[in-house]
């Protein structure tokens, strides 16, 4: 069964209640960190198989290096694959070698790598291009006949890529509502609107907001949004895991 954890699911404003928007995504074998940000226990205590990172946005990034300190420290020997969009790996090896982890005694091999398709144990994961930066993916998760698409950060999408069609779970930005969707296009992020109606057309069972704005009204306010569009709309609960539902 696939399952899913969100460490936090902020934008890049992180608030006490919730850090920037990550995520464990996990199958009957294999676990993928998604983004790196907060609550990084979680992912050394997951054993995690491999990391992915969507783009290169601070808030999406930034625990890269404290994440592979502490599975040194906590004696990891397996090699770590850290998959991302082509034009990151200057950047991610500048964070690496920052604080010298490739020197540290014993520390497992880390390979980066740009395949858009990989496995993780019984998880096949599958990266697509958003419309954020020049290099900005999002990702399909599937394990059997289970599917998650996260968008990551984006513009809103107009048409339904391959990839993602079957989906049972959509994970979607949302740092605002229709009414600031000008200023929302330009920074290159979507609406709740825009997340509400995107899962309609998708047809998932359920929707899941991140990147979410600060403040509880202004949260509420996209979920408001969301709802009008797709009545399965959810925020998250930080760090409780979830899964595919079964069942109609």
């Amino acid at each position: 069964m696939l399952k899913f954890t969100f460490l936090g699911a902020s934008g890049s404003l992180q608030e006490l209640c919730s850090g920037n928007t990550s995520l464990l995504i996990r199958g009957e074998r294999g676990c993928a960190a998604v983004d790196l940000s907060v609550n990084l226990p979680i992912l050394t205590a997951a054993g995690i198989d491999t990391v992915i990172l969507t783009h290169e946005h601070i808030d999406h990034i930034y625990a890269l290096p404290s994440l592979l300190h502490q599975l040194w420290i906590g004696g990891r020997k397996e090699e770590l694959t850290i998959h991302l969009p082509p034009g990151m790996e200057e950047l991610t090896e500048g964070l690496i070698d920052l604080f010298g982890i490739r020197r540290k005694k014993g520390i497992f091999d880390i390979r980066l790598s740009g395949e858009p398709v990989f496995q993780a144990g019984t998880l096949r994961f599958t990266l697509f291009p958003t419309d954020h930066t020049g290099n900005s993916v999002g990702v399909v998760a599937e394990e059997g006949g289970d599917r998650l698409v996260y968008t990551s950060d984006t513009r809103p999408i107009k048409e339904i890529p391959a990839v993602m069609k079957g989906a049972d779970i959509l994970i979607h930005e949302a740092s605002g509502v229709s009414t600031d969707e000008e200023n929302l296009v330009k920074k290159g992020h979507s609406s709740g609107a825009d997340a509400g109606a995107f899962a309609a057309g998708l047809g998932v069972r359920e929707l899941y907001l991140c990147h979410l704005p600060a403040g509880e009204e202004a949260r509420r306010a996209v979920l408001q949004e969301a709802g009008k569009y797709f009545s399965a709309s959810r925020i998250p609960e930080i760090l409780k895991e979830y899964h595919v539902p079964t069942g109609l």
